[in-house]
């Protein structure tokens, strides 16, 4: 009878550590996510502010199912997630700011200089920025004869017709675009094209479909990130950018903190 109560008490005991144990685990856990997510939030608002730029909401920061405590012992965390607000001030072709992102990133080593073992992101274009690319391109171009004379006065993303439909003049010309991925890349196709409802050569809507693949394409295309995905909303075009054992600090505008570091994009 009194080895019963003595393997009894023993039992008790040994719940005991453990309940407590797990406890404090727990507690670890839940101390560790508030305070990264703080720390990335942070990051993110005085990095935005030192730029001058106008924050209207803080971003929010997730670390999925698996323990970040013993991710972080092992010097990787499994997943984490960050959705960021745009902070986009454009003013004629100057684009200062960067675009609403949604960041999934996976096995993310916690050095001075992460790595993402994997890495996807999506960044929501609006239609005033699509312009803005467009038109800084062409200036850029304006040595090249096609491009010269052009004046782009507006873009419309069409999600019905998944285009994006480019004015010229103030209606004098017309140019219908269908973006999509192709192998890696932003591909822009052409579907419609005309001026005084007669078509425009071909050289010029090659032009400026080059124009504004090459535009879009290098402020948010790292050299170790592909296109994905592109979806035609109405009033913005959705890019998603993914890849593999990507370096933070290489990240354009799709990263804007990291763990361990600011990235002023």
């Amino acid at each position: 009878m009194a080895s019963q109560d003595s393997a009894s008490k023993a039992w008790k005991i040994f719940v005991g550590v453990l309940v407590g144990l797990l406890l404090i685990l727990l507690i670890a856990e839940f101390g560790l996510r508030w305070y990264m997510g703080r720390q990335m939030t942070s990051q993110f608002m005085e990095t935005t502010q030192a730029e001058g730029l106008e924050v209207t909401e803080k971003p929010s920061v997730s670390f999925g199912a698996s323990p970040l405590t013993l991710g972080m012992l092992g010097g990787k965390i499994s997943q984490m997630n960050m959705s960021t607000p745009s902070t986009l001030q454009i003013e004629g072709t100057e684009v200062k700011g960067q675009p609403a992102a949604d960041i999934e990133l996976r096995d993310l080593s916690v050095a001075s200089a992460p790595v993402a073992g994997q890495m996807r992101a999506t960044t929501t274009l609006p239609d005033d920025f699509l312009l803005a690319t467009f038109q800084k391109s062409i200036a850029e171009q304006s040595d090249n004869a096609t491009l010269g004379n052009m004046v782009i006065t507006s873009i419309t993303t069409n999600a019905e017709d998944n285009t994006i439909d480019v004015e010229f003049g103030g209606g004098l010309a017309s140019l219908a675009l269908e973006p999509s991925a192709n192998n890696g890349v932003l591909d822009i196709a052409t579907r419609k094209a005309a001026v005084f409802g007669m078509n425009l050569p071909d050289q010029a809507t090659a032009a400026l479909s080059d124009s504004l693949r090459e535009g879009v394409q290098e402020q948010f295309v790292g050299s170790q990130l592909h296109v994905d995905a592109v979806e035609v909303g109405s009033g913005e075009l959705k890019l998603t950018v993914a890849g593999t054992n990507v370096p933070l600090k290489e990240l354009s505008s799709a990263v804007s903190t990291a763990p361990g570091e600011t990235n002023a994009a």
